[in-house]
């Protein structure tokens, strides 16, 4: 059941990248044609916006090959050893808890995305004129998308690793100086 999964991901994968490079196309033409039109600044936003929106996809498109990769490394072949693949150290899952992890901080910068595209088509007109439902998803995406970040760091479903400043021996000796200094006890 898993081998679906690990499929439909890479397609999924390269469908987004597909999109993405369809966006970054159509950001060029709408650029193309804005420099011909007398009033550019709206073709330049949908260029913008199609930038934005190819950004997105490319990143739910490594997203995709990430959890493809996950799914197969944790199910399929346990055994095969990391070292083996090659892979950076940043592709490598250790545990579920990790792509969970990384599928909801990928949700939350879509809704981001999302956002900024709506801000961008909202603003787009001289004369803003909105409603009631444009209104309350102006207000409500930007809310909801904070509170799901408050949620995915309370829950933290995969903790990730503290970094040392102590690597540095300059630092830790100027750490070390300025405890001396103010009276602390040294480390």
């Amino acid at each position: 059941m898993t081998i679906p999964a690990v499929v439909g991901s890479l397609c999924g994968s390269v469908l987004m990248f597909a999109q993405g490079v369809r966006n970054i196309y159509d950001a060029y033409v709408n650029s193309w044609r804005a420099s011909y039109v007398a009033d550019s600044s709206s073709k330049g936003t949908a260029s913008v916006i199609s930038v934005i929106e190819s950004l997105d996809r490319f990143l739910l498109a490594i997203v995709l090959l990430y959890f493809a990769y996950g799914v197969y490394s944790l199910f399929i072949h346990p055994e095969e050893h990391e070292s083996e693949l090659a892979l950076p150290a940043w592709l490598r899952v250790g545990q579920i808890g990790q792509l969970k992890q990384v599928v909801a901080e990928v949700i939350i910068v879509v809704l981001l995305v999302l956002f900024l595209r709506i801000a961008l088509e909202a603003f787009q007109v001289p004369r803003i004129e909105m409603s009631w439902q444009q209104i309350a998803t102006f207000v409500l995406l930007p809310v909801c998308t904070a509170l799901l970040a408050l949620a995915l760091r309370l829950v933290q479903l995969h903790p990730k690793p503290r970094r040392r400043i102590e690597s540095n021996p300059k630092s830790l000796h100027r750490r070390k100086t300025r405890k001396a200094a103010s009276g602390e006890p040294p480390l």
